[in-house]
């Protein structure tokens, strides 16, 4: 999974890359992510990651600084997913694959950090408890919702952003 962050604006301001998923999708559909799928055999993450984003939005991979592990988070199924920060030097052209994706979204970091924006619950399914994380803001997400694995890593990485300031 690749976290692609540009500099936007006359203030240089952060922004995200996101995905909304298509609703054609088996696996999470319509759902808000970043972009990613499977590795290839023989194939490595970071290259898996690049390659995900290229296939789905047409990020060329040489416009990503080598992309850097922020995580690897678990799935319940056992899924080990692994997301990593990709850097641009510019605003991408991006162009949805709409075999896959429905469309893309360009989040300003510091919207997310706003009061409000973010939250967690704690679910709970028999005896297995969790964090869930969840990402609202009709200002720049509109009607969307960022909840599950996304949202906890952004959750991570923006808990890293925040800490080091």
């Amino acid at each position: 999974m690749l976290v692609p962050v540009f500099a936007s604006g006359t203030d240089s301001e952060a922004t995200l890359v996101l995905i909304r998923r298509s609703n054609t999708l088996q696996r999470d559909p319509g759902h808000i992510a970043f972009p990613g799928g499977r590795v290839e055999l023989g194939e490595a993450p970071n290259d898996a990651a690049l390659r995900e984003a290229e296939e789905e939005i047409g990020l060329s991979p040489f416009d990503v600084e080598a992309p850097v592990l922020v995580d690897v988070v678990g799935r319940h199924s056992g899924e080990q997913i692994a997301a990593y920060l990709g850097l641009l030097s510019r605003r991408p052209t991006l162009v949805a694959n709409h075999s896959e994706v429905e469309s893309v979204l360009e989040v300003p970091v510091a919207a997310l950090l706003s009061d409000g924006v973010a939250w967690q619950e704690r679910w709970s399914t028999g005896a297995d408890e969790r964090s869930v994380h969840f990402f609202a803001d009709p200002t720049v997400l509109g009607d969307d919702l960022v909840w599950g694995m996304s949202a906890r890593i952004l959750w991570r990485l923006l808990e890293r952003v925040a800490g080091a300031q």
